[in-house]
């Protein structure tokens, strides 16, 4: 089951997409600006509104299966 949830990054001063609370504590965690929508041998094309904080790791890859546990 995926979960989409914002929570704010404390360093970025940013609300990040990710799929659940502990994300930010997790080694996989990467935050990066939404670069929009991959097409080959177009490139990249902006997504309608704003440019987001994303988790690039989950956007690329998915989340691993079983989830690191939290560096807490």
């Amino acid at each position: 089951m995926v979960i989409n949830m914002k929570i704010k990054d404390k360093k970025l001063k940013k609300l990040v997409d990710v799929s659940d609370e502990d994300c930010l504590h997790r080694p996989c965690y990467w935050p990066r600006l939404d670069p929009g929508v991959f097409t080959q041998g177009v490139g990249y094309k902006t997504r309608s509104g704003k440019q987001e904080w994303l988790c690039g790791n989950r956007e690329i890859r998915g989340c691993p299966i079983p989830k690191p546990d939290p560096n807490l």
